[in-house]
């Protein structure tokens, strides 16, 4: 696990705890803490669901960019490898040429 996977974990679990503890020290009745408690819920899922949409998009571009990087060097191999070729082909036909 790196840093930020840490710091995330981290951070809910902090947040988490606040809220608990906040809604322990509430001055509310219970059924005010429980509507209290699936609003914050709610909140926390929806934000939830949004980073991790915005989080495959940023995926889904950068697997492209990836995606097109290789594609042009895998482009580029072909070329040098095929410009290789050619010498080489020339190269033993003028061998096989001067020799005979």
């Amino acid at each position: 696990m790196n840093k930020n996977q840490k710091f995330l974990i981290g951070s809910i679990g902090a947040l988490l705890t606040g809220i608990a503890i906040g809604l322990l020290v509430a001055p509310k009745n219970g059924k005010e803490t429980r509507k209290l408690i699936k609003h914050k819920a709610n909140d926390l899922g929806g934000s939830a669901k949004d980073k991790y949409e915005k989080s495959l998009e940023e995926l889904s571009v950068l697997a492209d960019k990836l995606k097109d990087g290789f594609l042009k060097n895998v482009s580029t191999v072909k070329e040098k490898a095929g410009s290789v070729a050619d010498n080489v082909n020339e190269r033993v036909r003028s061998t096989v040429n001067n020799n005979a």
